[in-house]
Order: structure tokens, then C-alpha cells, then sequence
């Protein structure tokens, strides 16, 4: 296996930074052998088949064409969870996590929750993991996402009620929540040159990308049906582009939503919003 590890680093050189390789290297290794991360330590003699190897081969050459390892082995970690990901939703994101951890504290253990804008399902997913006794809806634009989202919960062994809604367009629901999360997108058109290449090329642009010139347009459009659709009392949690959390503060107060709270991910950067309807 060493010469393996050896291997992957010879050909990912020029694509990574060194701690970036390290991790490729480490999540190759598990998914080839099925060995943790301490069990690559002290099994780095172990001889690959001429299966483990071809596969490997076969996975350099994903990573070479700039595509996320995420999406080269078809699933990622979120919350302790293994998910199903390919070109149909994006990458979860540590950020996320927390935003998911912040939702478990504050919300009651029976809530009804809808995810709006759910992707893999990473969030709605988690939730009903953690609190097993919540009532958790999600709902997506794209057919695709859903039904990858429908296999990550089957796969979690978790129970949630997906289902199609464009939150920019009229809708007829008649459910109320108790909570409302979404991280929806938030990437003006503009930053497109800043966004590396393996996430622009590779990562659905409707789940990145807003208008330059209304990128608060699914905030502004959740938060309505958060006034029509979550009980009194009930909590609107948001995922934030860095440089517009002021900005959505601010719409969410002149939309008479009380009790804000904006809180930093862990780069320090302002990236969560909570919000209650009264």
C-alpha cells in the first residue's frame, strides 16, 4: 500500500497543495481498502490486487481532469454520515455542519422542519438523524437532486418527506413548520473568476449562482413563505454568503422578523442568520 500512497502523490503533485494531497491520499486509500484513517497507518504493507489497482488508476485519472474527489468516489462525509454526491447536487460543506448543529439546539424535539433547497439532503437528513422524533420535509427544484437525496436517506436509514417545489414561483402548500432551514444560493454571477475550477466546472451552477444585481433573491423569497408557513414562534435559519449577512439581517427586520442572530463558521467568517416569526 505504500507504493500506492507513493503513487498517488507522483501523479497528484501538480494538481494539490501538500495538506489538499494529504487528505486525496487518505480518502483514496479508505475507499480502495476500506481501512479507516488509522488503519492505513499500520497496515501500509498491505499489497494491492490487481482490482485495488486498476481502480485507482482509474480515479487518478478523474482527478487529473480537475473533478472534486467527492464526486470521483460518489460520496462525502457530513455530520458523521456517509452521502451519495454526484454532478446533480452540490458537495456538503463543513460550514453546513454547523449551521446543522445550530438547528438541533434551539428547536424542539418534535419539530416539523423544512429544508428548502435540499441537494443531497445532507441537512434534512442530519436532522431526522439527530432528532428522531422531528418531522422533517425537504423540497428541491431539480427531479435529479431529489431522487439522490431519496437514496441518501434510505442509505441513512432515515424517514423524510421529499418532495418538488421552485420557491420562486407561486405555491399552494397549506403545511406549517415549526422550523424552516435552507442554504440556498448565494454566489453572484460576478465572482465566477474567483470560484476554483474544480468547483465552477464541476458543481451545479443553479445550487452556486445568484444575480449580480439581486443576490438575495431566494432569501428574500423564503422568507415570505416563512411568514405564511411557520407557526408563531417558529424559527427561519439560514446559510450566508460572507458579504451579504448585514444585508439579509436587514431584510429580514424590515420584514418584521424578530430575535435575530447572525453567527461566523468556524473561518470566521459571517455565515449563519437565525430569525423568528412571531
Amino acid at each position: 500500500m505504500q507504493n500506492a500512497i507513493n503513487h498517488i502523490r507522483f501523479e497528484l503533485s501538480a494538481y494539490y497543495t501538500e495538506n489538499e494531497l494529504q487528505s486525496v491520499v487518505r480518502l483514496l486509500i479508505s475507499n480502495i481498502t476500506g481501512f479507516s484513517f488509522t488503519e492505513i497507518l499500520v497496515n501500509k504493507n498491505t499489497i494491492f490486487s490487481a482490482y485495488q489497482r486498476d481502480l485507482l488508476n482509474f480515479y487518478l485519472e478523474k482527478l487529473k481532469t480537475g473533478m472534486p474527489v467527492q464526486y470521483v468516489l460518489g460520496e462525502t462525509e457530513f455530520c458523521g454520515l456517509i452521502f451519495r454526491v454526484d454532478q446533480s447536487v452540490l458537495i456538503p460543506r463543513p460550514e453546513t455542519e454547523e449551521l446543522v448543529e445550530w438547528v438541533v439546539r434551539e428547536s424542539a424535539v418534535d419539530s416539523v422542519i423544512l429544508d428548502i433547497g435540499t441537494g443531497s439532503g445532507c441537512i434534512a437528513i442530519a436532522l431526522k438523524y439527530f432528532m428522531t422524533q422531528a418531522d422533517v420535509h425537504a423540497c428541491d427544484v431539480s427531479l435529479e437532486s431529489l431522487n439522490t437525496a431519496r437514496k441518501n436517506a434510505e442509505m441513512n436509514k432515515t424517514r423524510v418527506d421529499f418532495f418538488y417545489m421552485d420557491v420562486l414561483d407561486e405555491n399552494n402548500t397549506d403545511c406549517r413548520y415549526d422550523v424552516i432551514v435552507s442554504n440556498p444560493p448565494y454566489i453572484p454571477y460576478a465572482e465566477q473568476t474567483e470560484i476554483s475550477d474544480h468547483v465552477k466546472n464541476f458543481e451545479p451552477e443553479g445550487a452556486l449562482f445568484v444575480p449580480d444585481d439581486d443576490p438575495l433573491v431566494f432569501y428574500r423569497k423564503i422568507a415570505e413563505f416563512a411568514k405564511c408557513h411557520l407557526h408563531a414562534g417558529g424559527k427561519l435559519f439560514f446559510e450566508v454568503h460572507r458579504d451579504f449577512g448585514v444585508a439579509c439581517i436587514s431584510m429580514l427586520h424590515e420584514m418584521n422578523f424578530q430575535q435575530l442572530e447572525m453567527r461566523k463558521d468556524i473561518a470566521g467568517n459571517d455565515r449563519m442568520i437565525r430569525a423568528v416569526v412571531l
